[in-house]
């Protein structure tokens, strides 16, 4: 993900309940202290359901994120396809919020 549909994430999502901050080192979104999304090495990592993200992971649209090789995080998904992650990014919000 460049930094210019990174901002443009940042810009449709960014309100009073969504804010900026850093997570290992990366920009991100959250609402109130729970992340929901973060950019990761230029790519998008998103928070969602376990069933979600397996779904993702086996449809080829996903990876499970390991900031540490071989220690995936529980729950955290590094989106691989190329399709719009704008309606993904809404359902990590609505996880993160609910």
């Amino acid at each position: 993900m460049d930094d210019d549909r990174w901002e443009d994430l940042v810009e449709r999502f960014a309100d009073a309940d969504v804010t900026r901050g850093h997570m290992f080192g990366s920009q991100g979104l959250r609402t109130g202290r729970r992340f929901f999304a973060i950019r990761w090495h230029g790519q998008l990592v998103l928070k969602l359901p376990p069933p979600r993200l397996t779904a993702l992971v086996e449809a080829g649209e996903g990876a499970r994120f390991e900031p540490m090789e071989g220690r995936p995080m529980n729950g955290w998904v590094v989106l691989t396809g190329s399709g719009d992650p704008v309606p993904l990014v809404e359902e990590a919000r609505a996880f993160v919020a609910g």
